[in-house]
């Protein structure tokens, strides 16, 4: 075959075949992959067509899966090009030099850090690439007579390999300011040339480059001269893999091909299983982190509101000391004044004092509750307690209040005064929300040593933002001057002193939910 046509004939091939054992150690799924891809490059040049778009995600583990026994077993049955004769003297020579690359780019790689160890290895190893597809297409044609890089450009862009691969070996031939801007990746780039050009001066020399940019390469590599020795000395010599004494050429052996079949059958079965598990082990890691993340956004919460309450009582301390001596001038001044029209105006400020001190009288009520005197606490004389509270402002409003059917927990531990109060700012808020024609439902869940009272209305609903400030004093979702945005907080404060809580819970079906947690009274509890 003429040089023109060995070249076509290079440049076409459909694959290189690996060995019979490379393709068994592939079915077998063998941990020591990389030590058997490595031994083999026409199974290496396989398994680079599975490779990952980085070079960083490079891992010879990763190239087991269903795809490459798969594919290969499909080459094996269409094809009989492709296979590199192993005892070819250019085919030795080129597995000489390939193997001393690959040594040095996995020490260049590991010394700098500037790429993947193993990735820096598998692309040096096939350095010679093109000596191997021209020694598969005519083991008689001479590779130094023929432009390898032309033929390995057009192998590695039919054979699909990853860019950071296929413009290494595409490139190998070029100077790196030339290569530089050219490659994917600069950086392995860097590292397999410079293998390259020292693996040719320690070992045989194949004219894949030339030295002209070596001490470029050293110093893009942040290296000196004194670091090169000890990179460049020779490796060790190891033992090749132990064979398995069968043919080496896996068309002469009939059940490689069976053999890559169902390992690739087995592995797409086990890889649907382990997706499976993988599917349903995300799926706990989002219910984990969905906990954690409600967790943090309660603690963050409970932080927020004590400092809040801290706040509080310093503020209200300060302003009721002053506000006592307004009400208490203006109502002196109020009994001997005879101008009507100042008379209105004291009255006036009397009003607006009295208002103030509500509004303080509640806020102390949130920031410093008196002690609660704990005692069992029936929960139907509670709900019963809080019914007669709300029911006045829910006919008023029109909202309808749907009562729990069932009580699981007959009494909750707790001040009968301060629970009333809490459940019931809470219903009192969402009969507030429901408004003219919506419903409020109550209903009671046990929870362990606790009890559940779930508050759901039909109102609107609560924004992000809303959500978020529920229990913040003064914030109401609500227009300016209908509440004063001490409801919730308070409910939580009275909540919280006596061993329970208040929360917000997004509800699957839309409507508003808000929870309150009170602790069971352990002598008094019984089955749902």
């Amino acid at each position: 075959m003429a040089g023109q046509g060995v070249g076509r004939a290079a440049a076409g091939l459909p694959w290189l075949c690996p060995n019979t054992d490379g393709l068994i150690r592939l079915a077998e799924r063998p941990a020591g992959m990389a030590r058997a891809a490595l031994a083999d490059p026409a199974l290496l040049a396989f398994l680079l067509r599975f490779a990952p778009a980085s070079a960083a995600a490079f891992t010879f583990d990763g190239l087991t899966g269903a795809g490459p026994p798969y594919y290969a077993a499909h080459f094996l049955g269409a094809t009989r090009a492709g296979w590199v004769p192993p005892d070819h003297p250019a085919v030795r020579r080129a597995d000489e030099l390939g193997s001393l690359t690959s040594t040095f780019a996995r020490r260049l790689a590991e010394q700098t850090n500037r790429t993947n160890p193993d990735a820096a290895a598998a692309v040096a190893r096939l350095a010679p690439l093109g000596w191997y597809a021209v020694a598969a297409a005519d083991p008689t044609a001479d590779p130094t007579a023929l432009d390898h890089e032309a033929i390995v450009r057009r192998l590695v862009s039919r054979w699909r390999f990853p860019a950071w691969a296929a413009t290494a070996l595409g490139a190998l031939g070029l100077p790196w300011p030339v290569a530089r801007p050219a490659v994917a990746d600069p950086d392995p780039f860097a590292v397999v040339r410079l293998a390259v050009i020292e693996a040719e001066r320690h070992g045989p020399s194949l004219g894949l480059t030339d030295s002209s940019d070596r001490d470029e390469l050293v110093h893009h590599l942040g290296l000196t001269e004194a670091d090169l020795p000890a990179l460049f000395a020779a490796p060790p010599t190891e033992a090749a893999p132990a064979g398995s004494g069968l043919d080496p050429n896996p068309h002469n052996v009939s059940l490689v091909r069976n053999l890559l079949r169902m390992a690739a059958e087995d592995r797409q079965r086990s890889g649907a299983r382990q997706v499976a598990r993988l599917e349903d082990r995300i799926d706990e890691l989002h219910a984990a982190l969905a906990a954690v993340g409600r967790a943090d956004a309660g603690h963050r919460r409970d932080a927020k509101l004590a400092g809040l309450a801290e706040l509080a009582a310093g503020a209200g301390h300060e302003i009721n000391n002053p506000l006592a001596v307004i009400s208490g001038q203006a109502q002196r001044l109020l009994r001997t004044e005879i101008d009507p029209d100042q008379a209105d105006a004291l009255q006036s400020i009397v009003r607006q004092t009295r208002r103030i001190a509500d509004l303080l009288r509640d806020l102390f009520l949130f920031a410093k509750p008196p002690e609660p005197a704990r005692q069992a606490v029936a929960v139907a004389d509670l709900l019963a307690g809080v019914w007669a509270d709300v029911l006045p402002l829910a006919d008023e409003r029109g909202v309808r209040l749907d009562r729990p059917v069932t009580v699981p927990v007959a009494a909750v531990a707790g001040d009968p005064g301060q629970l009333r109060r809490a459940v019931g700012a809470v219903v009192r808020n969402a009969v507030e929300a429901a408004g003219a024609g919506g419903w409020v439902g109550v209903r009671c869940e046990p929870a362990g040593d606790r009890l559940r009272v779930v508050v759901d209305d039909s109102g609107p609903g609560l924004s992000a933002a809303a959500a978020e400030h529920a229990f913040d004093p003064f914030y109401s979702g609500r227009s300016a001057g209908r509440g004063r945005g001490l409801g919730l907080p308070t409910a939580w404060r009275l909540a919280r002193q006596n061993g329970g809580d208040v929360r917000h819970e997004p509800s699957p079906s839309g409507v508003t939910r808000f929870v309150v947690t009170l602790p069971a009274a352990p002598a008094e509890r019984v089955a749902a």
